[in-house]
């Protein structure tokens, strides 16, 4: 009888615990920046500085392209309702404007454009759209791929982030700064891996992505697409490719993970060079992303392409 009554006494006890427990991780969670990042390498770098001070997510599906991203009404209602908005550029995202427009009426929501002071390559639009293409862009904009350009994306992040919660700034002082050694370090192993190479050419059967990183460690990158993956490259343009491999004897063609790689494997056919995947860090999977793949985790496996493609000495 008295143990009934104890074990009774005990789940009562049990669950007004359990119950005062997820009233106050319900209440952590609503202190947290509600934050949403347009894409993978915004997001990747906004979850590192955050921390567990905010909770993130992705605007668009994994493998999307967001130069030609129609904005749904259902995602102008879930930034708005967001704390920090953040987004690459208005070379990339030029959709934003809506958004950002839509949240000037209505909510408190910070707007912030994580590539402001970024360095820029301009485009050249003799193979691009028409002038009056609406999504015609004047600079490239996959400024990720410049380590420079992401510091100061990292820098603009972190700003943000103390703006809207200054009670946590020395906790995301902190996490910016060992995100940016980390990225320092990228930097340096590209640096140091692509010394000495028998080529410096990137040959990429795909659309113009790593224009910034074969700058910034002074590559020769030659694409067969323009600017927007979406596009078809010219006959000429295709011919022109296959005569170049051919001419330097290049033994690797790099493609792209998310897009078609029907060229890449054509070019592969005619010339006999092999193939070799590249991530531009924007276009992620969804089984990347659950395998936990990161921007640097990305990069890292991209530099290892690069050294094999361009065959670097081995250190």
């Amino acid at each position: 009888m008295y143990s009934k009554k104890i074990l009774l006494l005990l789940l009562i006890l049990l669950t007004f615990i359990l119950s005062c427990q997820q009233a106050k991780e319900s209440n952590l969670e609503d202190k947290k920046l509600k934050v949403v990042a347009t894409i993978f390498p915004v997001y990747d770098f906004a979850r590192h500085i955050g921390g567990d001070k905010i909770s993130v997510t992705m605007l668009l599906p994994p493998g999307t392209d967001a130069h030609h991203y129609e904005l749904r009404p259902e995602d102008i209602v879930k930034v708005t309702k967001a704390d920090i908005f953040l987004f690459t550029n208005f070379e990339l995202e030029q959709w934003a404007y809506k958004i950002i427009n839509a949240a000037d009426k209505n909510t408190n929501m910070l707007a912030i454009e994580t590539g402001d002071g970024a360095v820029l390559l301009p485009l050249n639009h003799e193979e691009e759209h028409d002038d009056h293409d609406e999504h015609v862009s004047r600079f490239d904009p996959h400024i990720w791929l410049d380590m420079d350009n992401a510091q100061k994306m990292v820098d603009n992040i972190t700003d943000a982030f103390i703006k809207k919660d200054p009670r946590n700034s020395d906790y995301y002082k902190k996490n910016a700064a060992d995100y940016k050694l980390k990225l320092t370090a990228l930097d340096r192993q590209f640096r140091e891996g692509l010394t000495g190479c028998k080529t410096k050419t990137i040959l990429h059967a795909g659309h113009w992505a790593f224009a910034y990183l074969a700058k910034k460690y002074n590559l020769h990158y030659v694409a067969a697409y323009n600017v927007f993956a979406d596009a078809e490259p010219s006959p000429e343009q295709i011919v022109n490719l296959i005569e170049q491999i051919k001419k330097e004897k290049v033994p690797y063609v790099y493609y792209e993970d998310m897009t078609n790689p029907r060229l890449a494997q054509t070019i592969a056919r005619e010339t006999g060079a092999g193939l070799l995947k590249l991530s531009n860090g924007h276009d992620v999977s969804k089984a990347d992303i659950k395998k936990g793949e990161s921007f640097i985790s990305l990069m890292e496996k991209n530099l290892i392409n690069l050294k094999k493609g361009m065959r670097c000495p081995k250190k």
